[in-house]
């Protein structure tokens, strides 16, 4: 694919998109004229929310999950949209993964009936099925998921910007093939990598009763044979940048329930290969970007090999994590996707609900993953590293309005911008909801990133055992949150307080309504009671 020139390049990303809910986004982004648009799960709701289950609090959302017909009619649905028809017909590649909704089970494993059917029909919707090249098809056809990898090479020198091909890009195991002797690479500096990875088709289900309270050490989210492959291919990868997109948030751990909050930590072993196959590999600029939680947020954790240069700074290795999610719900709106809750008189009681408990969760609980540009340290670099650049919001980096994300890489300055983008910026003028800034050489770990932990060998065993913080022993790789590690006590606390604030947000009001009743019947009682004597 041809598109002209220029000394910077965007990519978009997106989750979280109801086929049966406005969608005000396609003509934003296609305003910011991305090269691509990759979905990072959710491109529909296949599976429909028929009730709740209070046998648990929080309550537990109930869905039925979809058919390879259900899923065929919704995606149709969502390609009908005029909008994003419209974006469509422009030049932007296509492609992406699922997560549980357009899979087409909530909290969907490995265990679905239709998991081979879904990762078809997503194919299908991305218009990849059509291509009998795309080696992501064959692997679907295969029944091994919606994976694979996607490389654009900018070199000046080439008749304008391309998406390679399998073959062309040379870095694919089941192209080139497995076991091949790994030489020293020589890294295209203007080459991209971005990669899907599927964390449904072979996932190991969540825990029930108390275990799914428990962290699960033989839990795996990729299965042997994706392993394998991302593996081998982000080793064979010569990219400058190297962007790898899952459904499922990687660095945080927000809930020790995996049915409230689905999240990479609450398999640690799983979590932790993959910190190790991203820190080993020697891959450029690695950038994590996820979907699923109906917001915004950009973390970061700096990861060092065990004894490598007896721990000091020079050895870090920056991670970032950028999560964009809820293109048409968000917790600053609705955070669920039913159409009732936005289009009836619920929508009121449930955007208070949802915008109070979450705005109130990152006050009340320890987040440390998160960027904060209140560490800013101006060092004349020009760079953001702590976000809060172009105007956009600052203290913590994250943003519960609808919203899309931007990758942009300046080829000239060697630099990557992340940003967030929502509703507002149908007005061309307004800043974007967060920004960072970073230089490719700092997100490869080759120079400084301001704000790094200063200790690391005295902290990479410490952490109790609710903390994501923890490190799996004899590890390759550590990797903690950039702002240090927070107590047990910190996250008790912090957990009760909003299991109180929940509990009161969910029946508060109906509280508050039975004792005004039950006073306006005390009072009519009391007064015929007086004119009866």
């Amino acid at each position: 694919m041809k598109v002209s020139k220029g000394p910077s390049t965007r990519f978009a990303f997106a989750s979280c998109n109801s086929q049966n809910l406005t969608n005000n986004m396609w003509p934003i982004i296609a305003q910011r004229d991305p090269l691509a648009f990759i979905w990072a799960g959710d491109a529909i709701y296949a599976d429909i929310h028929i009730g709740q289950d209070w046998s648990h609090f929080p309550p537990h959302p109930i869905h039925d999950p979809a058919t390879p017909s259900r899923l065929r009619h919704m995606y149709t649905q969502q390609l009908n949209h005029e909008e994003y028809k419209k974006f469509l017909n422009g030049n932007a590649t296509i492609f992406g993964t699922v997560d549980d909704h357009d899979y087409g089970q909530n909290n969907g494993d490995g265990t679905f009936v239709y998991r081979k059917q879904s990762a078809l029909e997503f194919l299908r919707f991305t218009g990849q099925y059509y291509d009998s090249n795309d080696v992501m098809v064959q692997r679907a056809k295969n029944g091994d998921g919606v994976y694979g990898v996607k490389v654009f090479d900018f070199d000046q020198n080439q008749n304008g910007h391309l998406l390679l091909s399998d073959q062309d890009a040379n870095i694919d195991p089941d192209v080139v093939g497995y076991n091949i002797p790994i030489h020293e690479k020589e890294i295209k500096e203007q080459r991209v990598a971005i990669f899907v990875l599927d964390v449904r088709s072979n996932r190991t289900p969540w825990g029930k009763g108390f275990d799914k309270w428990k962290r699960n050490y033989q839990g795996d989210f990729l299965g042997g044979t994706q392993w394998k492959w991302f593996e081998s291919t982000l080793k064979n990868s010569d990219a400058a940048v190297n962007i790898i997109v899952n459904g499922i948030q990687v660095h945080p751990f927000r809930h020790p329930n995996s049915n409230v909050a689905e999240q990479w930590a609450q398999f640690p072993s799983s979590r932790q290969r993959l910190y190790d196959i991203i820190v080993s590999s020697g891959a450029k600029a690695p950038i994590l970007v996820t979907g699923d939680v109906h917001m915004s947020q950009i973390m970061r954790k700096d990861c060092w090999m065990r004894g490598s240069e007896h721990g000091s700074l020079t050895a870090i290795k920056p991670l970032i994590e950028f999560t964009t999610s809820g293109l048409t719900h968000s917790w600053n709106s609705v955070f669920a996707s039913s159409a009732k809750f936005h289009h009836t008189w619920k929508y009121y009681p449930m955007h208070i609900l949802s915008k109070c408990l979450m705005t109130a969760a990152h006050l009340i609980y320890p987040m440390p993953d998160l960027l904060n540009s209140n560490r800013h340290v101006e060092n004349g670099n020009g760079l953001y590293e702590n976000g809060g650049a172009e105007g956009a919001k600052k203290g913590k980096q994250f943003a519960l309005d609808k919203n899309f994300g931007e990758i942009e890489i300046d080829w000239e300055k060697r630099t990557v911008s992340i940003r967030t983008f929502g509703e507002v910026n149908l007005d061309e003028q307004a800043p974007p909801l967060l920004s960072a800034s970073f230089s490719m050489d700092q997100l490869s770990g080759d120079t400084f990133m301001p704000g790094s932990i200063e200790n690391i060998t005295m902290l990479q065993d410490q952490g109790g055992w609710l903390l994501d913080g923890n490190v799996v022993p004899d590890s390759k790789v550590v990797c903690l949150n950039y702002s240090g590690v927070r107590s047990n006590c910190a996250l008790l606390s912090s957990g009760i307080m909003m299991t109180l604030l929940l509990f009161f947000l969910i029946f508060g009001p109906q509280l508050i309504i039975i004792r005004l009743v039950w006073k306006i019947i005390k009072a009519i009682t009391c007064k015929k009671k007086s004119k009866v004597e």
